[in-house]
């Protein structure tokens, strides 16, 4: 396969991140979360699926949080009456797909609540990372958790497992990595390519400048505003 990122593409690229890599830190490691934030982390990776925004008011609002706990969800008799809960509460956050369909028809709602039973099944959110942590390899524990897991794509495997420092040679490449891309010159899009752009960006970027791939992605990511106005 053809390379996609240029020799002077990589140079912007490292540029770019030497400007703002010592604004990003990675997160604390999957043990240090408590079971509710980790069950919370699950559902905002279908939650955000078109629309961002509902998926950090639901990660970080403590009162829509106390609304998703284990407790609060475990008190549901069936999974029916779950998706019920979830796909009220996704419509009213504004969620995407959420809005505007019946409980029936909300695959967000329908998901997390298949989601959630995986998890309790588990042992509790705390034991099914525990098992995850416990694989061998990163592609191991990206292929345990899109396997397990329902609307887990490449994306929302590599995100979960950098958040919980699970993962630091793997990249969530998304839109606005993407757009840092294109901003750069680089050409692609996001279909078919995801793991020769993944390889590039950890060879030609974060090695040469001695970061893992992880805070790459974190940075190019969480600077997405600061990089999308910097003079290249």
């Amino acid at each position: 396969m053809p390379a996609f990122i240029s020799k002077s593409q990589a140079a912007l690229l490292r540029k770019i991140v030497k400007r703002h890599k010592a604004g990003v830190k990675l997160g604390k490691p999957w043990d240090k979360w408590t079971d509710d934030a980790l069950l919370r982390k699950v559902f905002v990776q279908v939650v955000v699926i078109g629309r961002a925004e509902p998926g950090e008011r639901l990660q970080h609002d403590p009162k829509i949080a106390r609304k998703v706990s284990v407790k609060k969800l475990s008190g549901f008799r069936n999974d029916a009456a779950l998706q019920k809960y979830l796909h009220k509460l996704f419509a009213n956050l504004g969620v995407r797909y959420s809005q505007g369909s019946s409980w029936k028809n909300d695959w967000k709602a329908k998901a997390s609540a298949r989601n959630f039973d995986v998890l309790m099944n588990a042992g509790g959110p705390t034991e099914f990372f525990r098992d995850i942590a416990n694989r061998k390899s990163e592609e191991e524990k990206i292929a345990a958790l899109r396997k397990a897991l329902k609307r887990y794509g490449p994306k929302s495997a590599r995100d979960t497992l950098i958040e919980l420092r699970l993962a630091e040679n793997c990249m969530a490449l998304d839109t606005r990595i993407f757009g840092v891309l294109k901003k750069v010159g680089v050409k692609v899009s996001p279909d078919d390519i995801y793991m020769q752009i993944e390889r590039e960006l950890r060879v030609k970027v974060a090695k040469p400048l001695g970061i893992p791939a992880a805070l790459l992605d974190r940075v190019l990511f969480g600077k997405y505003k600061d990089i999308k106005t910097f003079e290249v």
